[in-house]
């Protein structure tokens, strides 16, 4: 079978440039698979074109926007997803534009398909109460529960994104001090994140108890399910679910979150750095932002921060001496000492 020019740059694409030139993680190159393999179903299903005659001739921009007007409508996805898909796609046309010139009018008006703007939320996070009550709930007489504490205190301590606590090795984590974490972000960059003494001390007994500090052992997950497998994002997920619904009926009257997912673990470690009077410089460097603006949504989130700093700028501009209104019933009279 003689292959088409879309599938020869798809394939050098994912596997060769993404990993190679790009050195981007392997979580992004699925990504980018899942984004064509829903391009593929599309001209399958709607356009009646099967993958393996699809070419870069039949596949213009109105498809293109056919192709997202579809995820949301057929297959209901929400706008940050289109907007991933879109991205991906965008991706993948500046590649082609370099590999076939021919075609560089078309790919640049895919290029130039926006992104669908979207509201943005309110970022979620959790009080210091209540994270405390959350780290209250499991049996530390069980190994799980001693498990699932290391897990959530670890993922507090270190600001990881999810996918980095996940893919935490025994040789990841420093013990000695000052004992760090070594955390692997996007983009394959690594980073050294300093943990307190009690996470340290937990994670050390954590790590004697399942033989982790044995040689030999260096590359095993850090942490891991019953099956001896690394945890999944779902499994992390349900284990903060678990132990918010215990919380909350442990103690009825504290209001509580909604949901509990790993990333608002994350701002909530970010916001409670920035309660605490810390650099935005330093946060940036503990969650590995690569720019401070992507930081800078913590300030903006921050109406304690924000109310502190008008406190301290308030200028005293009402005299104190006001006469109170029950003092003198006569308006007319009120209203000429009010100005003296």
């Amino acid at each position: 079978m003689k292959h088409t020019d879309f599938a020869k740059t798809l394939t050098r694409f994912l596997s060769d440039y993404l990993p190679s030139q790009r050195n981007v993680s392997s979580n992004t190159i699925r990504s980018y698979r899942d984004t064509f393999k829903q391009v593929l179903m599309y001209f399958d299903l709607e356009q009646k074109i099967k993958p393996e005659h699809l070419s870069f001739e039949k596949i213009k921009a109105e498809e293109i926007r056919e192709f997202l007007l579809w995820l949301e409508k057929t297959r209901n996805v929400g706008i940050n997803t289109r907007n991933q898909r879109l991205a991906a796609i965008h991706s993948f046309y500046r590649y082609t534009q370099s590999e076939h010139p021919e075609n560089i009018l078309e790919c640049q008006r895919i290029l130039g398909i926006p992104f669908k703007k979207r509201e943005k939320k309110t970022i979620e996070f959790l009080s210091q109460e209540c994270l405390k009550y959350i780290f209250e709930q499991p049996d530390t007489n069980r190994k799980k529960g001693r498990r699932d504490l290391a897990i959530m205190v670890t993922l507090y301590d270190t600001g990881a994104r999810v996918q980095e606590l996940i893919d935490l090795k025994t040789r990841d984590v420093r013990l000695t001090k000052p004992a760090t974490i070594t955390l692997t972000g996007k983009g394959n960059k690594r980073r050294s994140v300093p943990i307190m003494e009690k996470t340290r001390e937990l994670l050390e007994n954590y790590m004697m108890e399942n033989s982790l500090l044995e040689n030999g052992k260096q590359g095993h997950p850090l942490f891991y399910n019953s099956n001896r497998r690394p945890f999944t994002r779902p499994g992390i997920t349900y284990i903060l679910e678990k132990y918010l619904k215990q919380a909350k009926e442990s103690y009825p009257e504290v209001l509580f979150t909604d949901r509990l997912h790993p990333h608002m673990i994350r701002h909530t470690k970010a916001m409670h750095l920035l309660e605490a009077g810390i650099n935005l410089i330093y946060i940036r460097d503990l969650l590995g932002h690569v720019n401070v603006t992507t930081t800078e949504i913590y300030l903006r989130a921050n109406t304690e921060t924000k109310r502190k700093a008008l406190e301290s700028a308030y200028m005293e501009v009402v005299p104190q001496d006001i006469p109170v209104w029950d003092e003198d019933t006569d308006l007319l009279e009120w209203l000429r000492e009010f100005c003296k």
